[in-house]
């Protein structure tokens, strides 16, 4: 494991890379999270927008990498890079897992990851709304505008993960495995949460406009394509009973109005000109996290 200390002056923050062999792959079911199909797919669109977005993450960062002269930002941006490419090899399994149920995870991450994010590095991923938003603006604003997209979906997913290790019950019935995974890729997700942000704002130098015009860009995003995976799973599981769909759906409503009225909650500080992220004092839920699996990650640590 690699430990690295933050420099941000309003906290200091462990950020550690660490390389676990889960499972999850092995043991998962169809329907792996309570029997329900509504609540599976969800959960398996979720996982399916990782590999690509983290990808994405890493790529917009090191846009400005030889602009950050802080030693210790650096150093933070490494570890940011290590945990995000260790996320994205335990979701990589997860949809091969999908690939040998039939559900065609692979193809539609594929697909997500070409319309959705623009690579330099390969011509075909061409994303049609960087093209467009580079046309307008010019490559070098265009990148700042893709950090910030960074940043906000960074600030979305570490509030999704304050809302589940705050609240446990939300994913009650999940396979040891999986709910291991899920909850380590949360934790981490707080440990580096001010990453990209402050690459954005110290490094970029973005605004509060460019900010809030990423902030808009993200949310659309994580409804958007999270909304057409979801509908991909459900229309790709040949097993699903329609007719048992409707119980399934209401079944799962107390658990999303939870998710979402908690995570709103986190979330929406983000539009206030002085937010930073660490003004979400969320760090001790990671650190519970990870001193509660801690026999577990020795055990399964590669």
């Amino acid at each position: 494991m690699e430990l690295v200390k933050s420099n941000n002056p309003q906290k200091q923050s462990d950020i550690t890379v660490r390389r676990i062999a889960f499972g999850h792959e092995k043991t998962m079911e169809r329907h792996w999270f309570r029997g329900n199909p509504f609540m599976t797919h969800f959960m398996n669109s979720l996982h399916s927008v990782f590999p690509a977005g983290e990808r994405y993450f890493i790529r917009s960062v090191k846009w400005f990498d030889k602009q950050i002269q802080d030693p210790a930002l650096k150093e933070r941006v490494k570890a940011f890079i290590g945990q995000e490419v260790q996320h994205g090899m335990q979701h990589e399994k997860f949809l091969a897992s999908l690939d040998q149920m039939g559900l065609d995870g692979s193809a539609w991450a594929g697909w997500y990851e070409k319309d959705a994010y623009r690579n330099d590095e390969k011509p075909s991923h061409e994303s049609v709304w960087f093209d467009m938003l580079e046309k307008v603006i010019g490559k070098e604003a265009q990148q700042r505008i893709g950090l910030s997209i960074t940043a906000a979906l960074e600030h979305y997913t570490a509030s999704i993960a304050e809302t589940v290790l705050k609240n446990r019950d939300l994913h009650d019935g999940m396979p040891e495995d999986m709910r291991n995974m899920f909850m380590w890729h949360a934790a981490e997700e707080i440990e580096h949460k001010s990453v990209a942000f402050d690459v954005f704002k110290d490094v970029a130098h973005g605004g509060y406009g460019e900010r809030m015009l990423g902030f808009t860009f993200g949310s659309f995003y994580l409804l958007y394509y999270i909304g057409l995976g979801w509908g991909h799973y459900l229309m790709a599981d040949k097993e699903l009973n329609k007719v048992s769909l409707v119980p399934a759906v209401l079944e799962s409503v107390p658990t999303y109005f939870k998710l979402i009225t908690e995570t709103l909650k986190s979330v929406l500080p983000y539009v206030k000109p002085e937010f930073h992220p660490d003004d979400s004092d969320n760090d001790l839920l990671a650190k519970e996290y990870f001193a509660e699996a801690a026999k577990y990650i020795e055990a399964k640590s590669a």
